[in-house]
């Protein structure tokens, strides 16, 4: 995490926007652990981060930050609540956290709402970071529509659950949506072995509520 850190600090340094997509192909591959981490990486090297939960439809980050789901972006964006609202300090780890809010109806006509760009325009001038959460590629097309907003997309890989298939499709989706791909993140990978296995990974993903 901390080389990730020392990587994006050059990567930002002319860049004139602060957004971070965290993504992944499917779900279960360490995606929020990679973006709660880099977070409080971040917020250790003396950074003013943001880490919000994209994830619309099935987000969590706020279960292990001890943050209740509701009242959070999705609130937001309706404008039933304000800002100072949905955005959580975390003291344990310095960072501040907006999580997603009550799962809404259609959550990629919400986050292609005129209220989600403006916010992000306008919150990533009172951070150094915006670390975004994002849901996996392969399953909705949320990632690609917030990938576009930002100036770095990240994937996160986990050793030996992906296909080759499953790799190429997920970084062609991103590509044909418009959006820059900045860098890959293998999760999980041994420390001892240099050899990579891809074996079959089936996975669902649904509308599914949680507390």
């Amino acid at each position: 995490m901390r080389s990730l850190r020392t990587t994006l600090h050059v990567a930002f340094r002319e860049a004139e926007k602060n957004i971070i997509i965290i993504s992944s192909p499917s779900p279960g591959v360490g995606k929020s652990f990679v973006a709660i981490n880099l977070a409080a990486v971040l917020a250790d090297a003396g950074k003013k981060v943001l880490l919000i939960d994209g994830d619309l439809r099935r987000g969590c980050l706020n279960k292990p930050l001890g943050v209740n789901r509701e009242q959070g972006l999705s609130e937001f964006i309706f404008g039933a609540i304000k800002l100072d609202v949905a955005i959580h300090k975390i003291p344990a780890a310095n960072f501040d956290f907006m999580a997603t809010g009550t799962t809404p109806p259609h959550p990629s006509e919400l986050l292609l709402h005129e209220t989600f760009g403006i916010f992000l325009d306008n919150i990533s001038k009172r951070y150094d970071h915006v670390i975004i959460d994002s849901p996996p590629i392969l399953a909705v097309t949320d990632a690609g529509i917030i990938g576009l907003i930002a100036n770095a997309t990240l994937m996160v890989f986990r050793t030996g659950q992906h296909s080759m298939h499953e790799l190429e499709q997920s970084t062609k989706r991103l590509l044909q949506a418009g959006v820059d791909i900045k860098g890959i993140i293998f999760n999980d990978a041994p420390e001892t072995s240099s050899v990579y296995r891809y074996g079959k990974y089936f996975y669902q993903y649904s509308y599914q509520k949680s507390g």
